[in-house]
């Protein structure tokens, strides 16, 4: 099972996420908004919401967003935001979204920002999302397309090899939902009308590359949990390899580097 199935990374990566990620992110959740026809009557489902990022931005749109994450800290986060900002329309449930905790054709629209690829039964949150929309809902869930046709995932893995020379080269699983092809058999096959699969490319801005290599650190999951696994003096010595590794390869600054994804659309 893949790792980024289970709870614990996400508890663990879940200040950094919502401190470094949700910028990062905030660009395919607007595009996902974009893709659907909100209003002020709109009732929209998250799922996987981590610390907010569409849910925030849907609750200035719509009449209420109903927001779902396994993860207790990222849950955490999204209430102490809604409490700053005194938000009413979000409501907030820590739990499965294999199993939802809501009625058959509640919503108008679903998102799931690279949240559903890692589900351990994808079909089974497929189905939930379809029976949780309304007849004419429409659904958008984003993927993330192969690490080597982004820039910014092949620079970070390259820091990562230099750390760790081991690493084996990135391969493309053509069965998860790096196949966008694979990707629409199975919204077809959940139910799903007018299904497509949409490529959509955001960019990091790099300003400096210890600034862009630690919110990297900060925001991925995988690269916290090898971390805590280091000693602090072993942690710095491969923190430097990567470092040097990004001056050289990066080149001029500022620049952008760009990251693909796969949105898969489809209405019930």
């Amino acid at each position: 099972m893949n790792m980024l199935s289970s709870v614990a990374p996400w508890d663990l990566v879940a200040e950094g996420y919502s401190e470094v990620t949700m910028k990062v992110f905030q660009g395919y959740a607007d595009e996902a908004l974009a893709m659907t026809e909100l209003d002020n009557q709109s009732h929209v489902l998250d799922i996987a919401c981590g610390p907010g990022t569409l849910a925030l931005s849907a609750a200035r749109k719509c009449r209420s967003v109903s927001a779902i994450d396994f993860s207790s800290a990222m849950v955490d986060i999204l209430e102490d935001t809604i409490r700053h900002h005194s938000i009413d329309n979000i409501e907030i449930f820590c739990g499965d979204a294999q199993q939802l905790p809501y009625q058959d054709n509640s919503f108008d629209a679903a998102f799931s920002m690279f949240g559903l690829m890692f589900f351990p039964n994808r079909m089974q949150g497929y189905r939930e999302i379809y029976r949780t929309l309304k007849p004419g809902g429409k659904t958008v869930i984003s993927s993330w397309a192969p690490t080597t046709q982004s820039p910014v995932m092949m620079t970070v893995f390259g820091a990562l090899k230099a750390m760790n020379p081991d690493m084996p080269e990135p391969q493309t699983d053509i069965e998860s939902l790096e196949n966008p092809e694979l990707f629409k058999a199975e919204l077809r096959q959940a139910g799903f009308n007018n299904v497509d699969v949409l490529a959509v490319t955001k960019g990091v801005q790099v300003d400096s590359v210890e600034e862009f290599w630690d919110k990297m650190v900060k925001g991925s999951a995988p690269i916290v949990m090898m971390k805590n696994k280091l000693t602090d003096e072993v942690w710095q010595q491969k923190n430097r390899i990567a470092l040097n590794y990004l001056h050289d390869t990066i080149g001029d600054l500022p620049t952008t580097l760009l990251a693909d994804a796969w949105f898969g659309v489809g209405t019930k």
